[in-house]
């Protein structure tokens, strides 16, 4: 048995209705924040920020796994490798074909299917402190800053417009974003107060929901039915929220689970172990 099967990947299967859906678990990642899967291909992306948060080393990566969950690139985009500048990578999205990366206080864009670099955008005029995730509607891109309690956001078909959407201590150290198209608004996990709230396109703020003893709220994400998926960074779990009020655990002893996301059509949660140096998936229970 090879040792990148022994220590890089583990495949295991589940029945879940009428389909197959298969977890994975890679190893030898480097500080993993974020995991999306691409709905088209079925591809999945990791940032490995390989370090300190805030330092710019050029040392960070993006890691490409196939739809099986097998790693196909550990490096695919490389700090300090064919002009590429990326020092601690954290929230990923897609828009078109192209994949956009959070680092610090610029948010840069690659080729999705071969990791070229395309360009950079420099949130450092904004005074931005700490670009962490990142979502789209499909006409804008949203990104969290959670230092300094910004929400920007950047217009790709407007010759990569920026803005504020919304700033100021209400929003509690925004985290995780998702955009929640049925409501036409963001929904942010906040870091400090531990609340999840939304975000209009004018930027009003109104809390969604708040349990007493949540806190650390890292990575957000609708389930194929839209209820709310959601983990706590320092508690280890993962919560699914149904109709804003129910709230679940759906899986805990967690290791620092980071920026998690759902792939909605194995119906799997992806969840990147930010100091267990790995990523892994596993089935969606059904709602009780």
């Amino acid at each position: 048995m090879s040792r990148l099967f022994q220590s890089c990947v583990a495949i295991f299967t589940w029945t879940l209705g009428l389909g197959t859906a298969f977890a994975f678990q890679v190893s030898d990642m480097k500080t993993p924040e974020s995991i999306i899967v691409d709905p088209k291909t079925g591809y999945y992306y990791i940032s490995n920020i390989n370090g300190h948060p805030l330092k710019k080393d050029n040392n960070g990566f993006i890691s490409k796994l196939g739809p099986n969950g097998k790693l196909i690139d550990l490096h695919f985009i490389s700090g300090g490798k064919k002009g590429v500048h990326l020092h601690a990578p954290k929230g990923l999205t897609l828009f078109e074909n192209h994949l956009y990366v959070t680092d610090i206080d610029t948010v840069h864009r690659f080729d999705k299917a071969t990791g070229k670099f395309l360009g950079s955008i420099d949130f450092s005029l904004l005074n931005a402190k700490f670009l962490n995730d990142i979502a789209t509607d499909n006409n804008k891109i949203y990104i969290s800053d959670t230092l300094g309690n910004f929400i920007f956001w950047i217009e790709p078909k407007s010759h990569y417009r920026v803005g504020v959407l919304a700033q100021g201590l209400t929003l509690g150290r925004p985290n995780g974003l998702v955009y929640e198209i049925a409501n036409k608004r963001l929904l942010v996990a906040t870091w400090k107060t531990g609340k999840i709230l939304s975000v209009d396109q004018k930027g009003s703020i109104l809390p969604v929901f708040r349990k007493k003893g949540l806190k650390d709220l890292e990575g957000i994400d609708l389930d194929q039915d839209g209820n709310i998926v959601f983990s706590s960074f320092s508690e280890g779990t993962i919560f699914r929220l149904k109709n804003y009020e129910q709230l679940e655990i759906i899986k805990s002893g967690l290791k620092t689970p980071a920026d998690i996301s759902v792939d909605k059509n194995k119906k799997l949660i992806l969840v990147p172990s930010f100091d267990g140096n790995q990523v892994s998936s596993f089935p969606l229970p059904p709602t009780k």
